[in-house]
């Protein structure tokens, strides 16, 4: 009797990949929610650990108390701040398009005057640019809208609905903590990998998570801080500040920068150079300098070393290149919570190249 196991094999794997692509497209549109509930997770998942003790070894009752904390301290403010900043923003454009409309000539001329002093441009050059300004104002106000609303989009159009990915993240987030274990360890079954690469993945992802997380949230937090207090010494609105300068500074190299430069520039022009050189500063050089190049690293490292990572397996999160290209084309794909998506998912193709070295380090030639 011939011998159908090969056939069955082949078979087997069909199915397989079937029931992968179509779970995949099932899931599809809550696959984002669920990336980002599995970070947050991962990342948090040692104080899910340290609960569970104070509860009795309940799952439930920790996993409860981890998603309404993590809820309170993460998702809940990360929202608000973005609900906050596009409200202030399409403010802001309000005002701008007002502002235009209520230009003279004799003003536009003080301006000019001003912005002479600052800008190393010819008067002749400058007198042009604002009055070019001044003829497409209605163009230049039309483009500021459609650039706010494709941000908008971007931080809340990702999923069917806002409120809707912020609600499957909570919930995803209870059952991750309470079976995660269990998950991990019917992962490592299913895969035809040997267990010591299972886990080399696994700890990988676990640990690129955590570092992302804290240090992104880190870095926002003490960059919002710096501002909103310049902001305040300096009389102008310290909490929408920080908050725009937070969110800002979660996007690599112009960062904050989005938001410093044009304040330092609309205040050069009323001629408060003080106030400019101030503002110019503190973005440039502490926010910019000290708490990106300095700090950050520092923060990761230490990170690392808590986990207890080595700094060649995590050096991912800190190579500017591989974190610039992944941030932005995770903001392209997925919106605003693409900037955690795109170093994660960059990380992990990394790694899993690291394991294909690993595991075929015989067959590659290294000469």
């Amino acid at each position: 009797m011939r011998s159908n196991a090969p056939y069955e094999e082949g078979f087997l794997i069909i199915l397989l990949l079937t029931a992968v692509v179509g779970l995949l497209w099932l899931f599809s549109p809550f696959l984002e929610a669920l990336l980002f509930a599995m970070i947050l997770a991962t990342a948090t998942y040692s104080l899910y650990l340290k609960v569970l003790p104070k509860v009795k070894q309940s799952p439930n009752y920790a996993s409860a108390v981890m998603s309404v904390f993590v809820f309170a301290t993460v998702i809940a403010p990360v929202t608000y701040l973005l609900l906050e900043v596009g409200l202030q923003v399409g403010h802001i454009v309000s005002q701008a398009e007002q502002w235009l409309s209520q230009q003279t000539p004799e003003t536009l001329a003080e301006l000019n005057k001003n912005l002479v002093e600052v800008i190393p441009f010819p008067e002749s050059t400058q007198m042009e640019l604002i009055r070019q300004v001044k003829d497409n104002s209605d163009k230049l106000i039309a483009f500021a809208q459609e650039t706010i609303m494709f941000l908008v989009k971007g931080i809340f159009g990702s999923t069917t609905s806002f409120i809707t990915f912020i609600f499957l993240a909570v919930f995803a987030l209870f059952f991750f903590y309470r079976d995660g274990h269990r998950i991990s360890h019917h992962l490592k079954i299913l895969s035809p990998l040997e267990n010591y690469y299972d886990t080399m993945i696994m700890t990988r992802f676990s640990n690129l998570s955590t570092i992302l997380l804290l240090s992104v949230l880190g870095v926002a937090l003490m960059q919002g801080v710096v501002f909103a207090i310049v902001a305040w010494f300096l009389g102008m609105p310290g909490l929408f500040i920080g908050m725009a300068i937070a969110i800002t500074s979660f996007i690599p190299i112009v960062g904050a920068a989005l938001i410093w430069i044009p304040f330092a520039l609309v205040m050069a022009a009323q001629g408060d150079y003080v106030a400019a050189s101030v503002v110019v500063f503190f973005g440039a050089v502490v926010n910019g300098f000290f708490i990106d190049n300095v700090v950050r690293p520092m923060l990761i490292q230490k990170i690392s070393a808590s986990l207890g990572g080595a700094s060649e397996e995590l050096a991912v999160a800190n190579h500017t290149l591989i974190t610039v290209l992944s941030t932005f084309a995770g903001l392209i794909h997925f919106g605003m919570i693409g900037l955690f998506f795109g170093p994660v998912i960059a990380a992990m193709a990394i790694t899993i190249f690291d394991v294909y070295a690993h595991k075929n380090s015989d067959l590659l030639d290294r000469t």
